[in-house]
């Protein structure tokens, strides 16, 4: 049974002060427990999408809905608290002395009682790895631990959608890997994650959809087999074709897989088809 989109955008659209026209008529959904990659090159107008779905910034027109209601200024902070965002650059988001008092923040303003803050906070910091750091300054870290306090942040609010701007960027391999087990991780608790991100092999393997975002236009929307193998699309919108599939095209081509059009996910899924 198909499930009921958490957010929904229609035919939004978006020009900054002097006329810089950033989203033009895009409309998607995004439901519970969706994996969702948001791909295109820089200026496609992907963080300008984000700020939209999460009500820091308002459409020129064109309606954003979240759990079924349209969003306006008396309903504005029920987005604000449903759809949680993760910077690029955790500078800008952090603000408080401390880890703890900066992961506390969020679920303090929803004024939880404090075992609920305590809790959430604990669970946030063990989920990001944070455990030891509760009183260190968040601006004496580097870059990774600043973007693992940043994504606790969130955590900590307990949002249906996560959106995450270029998550990996800053993180040694290492961290990165713990941040997709995370990003699976909610996927299996219900919760919706949508990643802006220029990685196509990490986009390839772990999202349920891409959505390919170019001058303000959504071009696609779809499974990512699907979205890469439109050759013309992958130009227009500057996109590597992701290694595992140009590995199946080559070994396809000569006869070294057992099925052909299976397009593999993994290398796991991928050995699975070699011909021994």
């Amino acid at each position: 049974m198909k499930k009921e989109p958490v957010l929904q955008l229609c035919d939004v659209s978006f020009a900054y002060y002097g006329g810089q026209q950033a989203l033009r008529r895009v409309s998607l959904s995004v439901c519970e427990g969706e994996k969702i990659a948001l791909l295109g090159p820089n200026g496609a107008g992907k963080s300008t999408l984000f700020l939209c779905m999460n009500g820091v910034l308002t459409p020129k027109e064109g309606a954003v809905c979240y759990r079924g209601v349209k969003v306006s200024a008396k309903n504005r902070n029920e987005l604000r608290r449903g759809v949680g965002i993760i910077f690029q650059d955790a500078d800008s988001q952090i603000i408080a002395p401390t880890v703890r008092a900066e992961i506390s923040f969020g679920p303090m303003n929803l004024k939880l009682p404090k075992e609920e803050v305590v809790r959430r906070v604990e669970n946030a910091a063990a989920v990001m790895n944070l455990q030891g750091f509760a009183d260190r300054p968040p601006h004496n870290l580097s870059g990774g631990e600043k973007k693992r306090v940043g994504i606790a942040d969130i955590l900590a609010m307990d949002p249906d959608v996560f959106l995450f701007d270029e998550p990996t960027a800053s993180l040694d391999p290492e961290n990165a890997q713990q941040l997709e087990n995370v990003l699976d991780l909610l996927g299996r608790r219900g919760k919706a994650v949508v990643v802006s991100t220029h990685d196509v092999d990490f986009a390839y393997r772990w999202a349920d959809r891409a959505l390919v975002l170019q001058r303000g236009t959504l071009l696609a929307d779809g499974t990512p087999p699907a979205v890469f193998a439109q050759e013309a699309l992958c130009r227009e919108a500057n996109l590597k074709s992701p290694v595992l599939l140009r590995m199946e095209k080559m070994l396809e081509q000569k006869n070294l897989l057992k099925e052909k059009g299976r397009a593999p996910r993994t290398v796991e899924e991928l050995e699975k088809l070699l011909v021994v």
